[in-house]
């Protein structure tokens, strides 16, 4: 049992990762804008996918899902993209990007899934990924204060 759930703690976080990181393995392959946006929809199927397998997602919240992680993945790709052009170096300041849009994406998810889904939805990672988001902001809050 408990190498099933590493598997599935591992699979979110690969999934996770890969949806997360479009736009930086992009500009290191020098896709096209078609191609990234190519790319950043077949993910978001993925995803779809396998949200629909875990926690057995009817049709509507397919549809939320995937409109919620095209408006976030959009909104979070012209936000890096901003900070990219104004030359910001500090990573610290895109890890609070990212971590911004996955908390938009999160609180989408809990609005429309059942309070069945979304404890498995936590149960299979999540609720360790927002664990570590919510340390990262306490230790930039300590950092800021001092």
């Amino acid at each position: 049992m408990k190498i099933y759930n590493a598997m599935k703690l591992s699979a979110v976080t690969v999934v996770l990762s890969l949806l997360f990181t479009v736009a930086a393995s992009a500009q290191n392959q020098q896709l096209t804008p078609e191609q990234q946006e190519k790319k950043m929809y077949e993910m978001i199927d993925k995803e779809v996918e396998r949200l629909t397998s875990l926690l057995k997602l009817d049709e509507a919240q397919q549809y939320y899902v995937t409109i919620t992680l095209t408006d976030c993945l959009q909104g979070r790709q012209a936000e890096l993209m901003s900070m990219s052009e104004a030359k910001v170096q500090n990573p610290d300041l895109y890890q609070m990007v990212l971590d911004k849009w996955v908390d938009k994406i999160e609180a989408d998810y809990e609005s429309y899934f059942t309070p069945e889904q979304w404890k498995k939805y936590l149960r299979s990672g999540a609720e360790k990924d927002r664990k570590a988001r919510e340390k990262r902001r306490e230790k930039a809050q300590l950092s800021a204060e001092k």
